[in-house]
């Protein structure tokens, strides 16, 4: 299960793969061609995956998480919309499945994809002074 948000390891809902006996497998990023939002009004707070073809992005930071059919099917039925599971390419040419948005969720949204990552976009800003 490729995750880019909430689910990442540190992250609010990362128990939700760790208590299903999920398995990090990887850390890596999307292949250029996706793009990155911060969903409006989500709690915890989530961004949304979209994948664009001819886009030439930076790729995105995401983990892989290895899971059990019987825990995947249990895992993907619980997402709520406007996310979903699709096939995610990955930067060295592979896919698996994993978060993608709806299309009309990204209205008002922020674009976040120069940032690279949800840990990026999330990470507290450095003190001034």
């Amino acid at each position: 299960m490729v995750v880019v948000g909430a689910h990442l390891s540190g992250m609010p809902l990362n128990h939700q793969l760790t208590g299903s006996g999920g398995v990090l497998l990887k850390h890596c990023r999307t292949a250029a061609d996706y793009r990155l939002y911060a969903l409006p009004g989500t709690v915890p707070p989530k961004p949304g995956l979209i994948h664009e073809p001819g886009f030439e992005g930076p790729g995105l930071e995401v983990e892989v998480w290895g899971l059990s059919p019987a825990a995947f099917g249990r895992f993907v039925a619980a997402i709520p919309a406007p996310l979903g599971v699709g096939k995610v390419r990955l930067d060295d040419g592979s896919e698996a499945s994993g978060f993608l948005c709806e299309a009309h969720a990204l209205r008002g949204a922020p674009e976040i994809t120069h940032l690279g990552g949800w840990r990026a976009y999330s990470a507290p800003a450095p003190a001034l002074g």
